[in-house]
């Protein structure tokens, strides 16, 4: 089970092209952070939603704070998206669903 301490929720992420290794390699890119192999993004799949989302584990505390600056608003195939650290308030209505 992932720690809450330690995650960051992806949002907005574009339906149609989203992968675990195209969160990895974006956060290569963006923050220079590799996540560890053994512990994949968890990509939240709700079709009646127009976006996907997703929650990113990073144990390392200063990986974690460096991550959740540089990953606030990035791009995927020239959408914005977002990240924030994990708050069960941010999910609002759908913490039920997930």
């Amino acid at each position: 089970m992932m720690d809450q301490q330690t995650l960051i929720y992806l949002y907005d992420l574009p339906k149609d092209n989203i992968t675990c290794n195209k969160i990895a390699q974006i956060f290569k890119d963006k923050s220079g952070i590799i996540l560890d192999a053994n512990v994949k993004p968890q990509i939240k799949r709700d079709i009646t939603k127009p976006f996907f989302s997703a929650m990113v584990s990073i144990k390392d505390p200063k990986n974690f704070n460096e991550a959740c600056e540089k990953m606030r608003y990035f791009e995927v195939d020239g959408k914005q998206c977002r990240a924030l650290p994990y708050d069960k308030q941010l999910l609002g209505s759908n913490k039920d669903k997930l």
